[in-house]
């Protein structure tokens, strides 16, 4: 939820009304980040799809409540217009912002006579492709035992095919033929998001220049505009002006400071796979024998519970620091000393690479994290060194790797290109950037809908970030 929240305190810094439209359940996480922004509260809906006190968003929901949690949430369609249309008309509404997932906002756009933005807080390669799937509906010649078939994107410029199991898994558990309520509903979200008037996205020109080309729109999001407005969290760092809370922006502690200022630069491995994905106890003991038999000095993120093999902290306690629960990743990726993230590749946690000019070890696992890690692979700033949710890799070759580019820095020229792509991210959201460019003229689509003092009314998906 953070980058539309990013983007919502962006667009009130430049004079727009914001109101964040969500359930009781989520007010917290709002007022604590983004305090100055109206809300709207709505109840959420009861389903017999959902299991009772699965909670209102997904920060703890099981895996397989997700589909169903997803197209319970149509159900807000009807309180949500109700608000729009009681509002006074010097406060009406004037445009509808939602992610990919809330596209039954949609309609409500339409029947209010306002535009209708899609956003999506990744990259401008997922858009496009997430959507071409629910667009061509591709299949599998034998759908029971080829999960290695190629799924190609014709329309995506410069897209590589990818394996049927990297495919988003909201789109691989579809259940064709019309007989499912919930993969009905799924699908028509998507295809309502391809009736926007226009998409944004949390990325940059400089990484994705084809994907931007207005000459060249693309065909999978109906050839409508593609505004490039991230990396939103670098945006509203560099402003004094958006109130953003701390807790938003952490500090680096300075234990984890101290010990980091102890190495030289860039000799340090960041080791983090996000907050959603626990690893298998076989997972985490190739990771530690990786790690242990790399000798490189790393700072592992693990979360609660986690059991590491004996003798693991002892041997490595001169040269690795682990951190339980959570950290300020984005500040420790920025210490002088940290020049490689083992990551599963989400994209907030790629960006944040990015934006720090540290090179990546690529492990992704689920959702866009397969696509994101072709990306800055291509951009010539990560090396795979694994993939899959639920593979263990040989853990001799992933510290051949570690060892290869962080001790024997074999990887600098790769890191060097990493300072070069956060170079270009700087320049994007500065004054004048790419970026900056796209959302001054995002806010001027914007406010060209009514003549007088806009509010802008941004439904805010009920689900935690990744």
């Amino acid at each position: 939820m953070l980058p539309l929240l990013d983007l919502a305190a962006l667009l009130e810094a430049r004079g727009l009304t914001i109101t964040v439209a969500l359930t009781a359940g989520n007010v917290r996480h709002l007022t604590a980040s983004c305090p100055s922004v109206g809300t709207v509260v709505l109840p959420f809906p009861s389903s017999p799809l959902l299991p009772a006190g699965c909670g209102e968003n997904t920060k703890h929901l099981h895996p397989d409540h997700f589909r169903p949690f997803m197209a319970s949430l149509v159900a807000l369609s009807v309180p949500l217009l109700s608000w729009c249309k009681a509002q006074p008309r010097h406060s009406s509404v004037t445009a509808i912002i939602s992610d990919m997932f809330t596209g039954w906002t949609v309609p409500i756009a339409e029947e209010l006579g306002v535009p209708h933005v899609a956003f999506s807080p990744s990259s401008v390669h997922y858009l496009a492709t997430s959507h071409s799937l629910w667009r061509r509906m591709p299949t599998r010649r034998r759908p029971d035992d080829d999960d290695d078939e190629a799924v190609t994107f014709p329309d995506v410029p410069g897209s590589p095919s990818f394996p049927w199991r990297h495919l988003s898994w909201l789109f691989r558990t579809h259940v064709a033929g019309g007989g499912d309520e919930v993969s009905e509903m799924i699908r028509q979200i998507f295809l309502w998001n391809l009736e926007s008037s226009f998409f944004v996205a949390n990325s940059f020109s400089a990484l994705e220049p084809a994907l931007l080309d207005r000459d060249r729109p693309l065909p999978d999001l109906m050839r409508k505009r593609v505004l490039a407005v991230g990396m939103l969290s670098e945006a509203v760092r560099g402003r004094d002006d958006i109130n953003i809370d701390s807790a938003e922006k952490p500090a680096l502690s300075s234990v984890v400071a101290s010990w980091l200022d102890a190495f030289d630069d860039g000799s340090v491995l960041y080791v983090c796979f996000g907050s959603q994905h626990v690893m298998s106890p076989a997972q985490v003991a190739c990771l530690a024998d990786a790690l242990a038999r790399s000798s490189a000095g790393f700072v592992w993120v693990v979360t609660s519970g986690t059991v590491l093999p004996e003798g693991f902290e002892s041997a490595t306690a001169s040269r690795g620091m682990l951190i339980r629960e959570w950290a300020p990743q984005a500040e420790i990726l920025r210490h002088r000393a940290v020049g490689w993230f083992l990551t599963h590749c989400g994209w907030n946690s790629t960006l944040e690479a990015a934006a720090a000019g540290v090179a990546m070890l690529t492990w992704p696992m689920a959702a866009d994290q397969f696509t994101n890690a072709w990306q800055f692979a291509k951009a010539g700033v990560a090396v795979p060194v694994a993939e899959g949710g639920d593979t263990v890799p040989d853990s001799v070759q992933m510290a051949n790797i570690i060892a290869a580019k962080v001790v024997d820095k074999d990887g600098g020229p790769m890191r060097q290109r990493a300072l070069e792509l956060s170079r270009k991210l700087a320049d994007a959201v500065a004054k004048g950037g790419t970026s900056h460019r796209d959302l001054n003229e995002f806010v001027r689509m914007l406010t060209a809908a009514r003549e007088f003092y806009p509010t802008q009314c941004l439904p805010v998906p009920v689900r935690a970030s990744m």
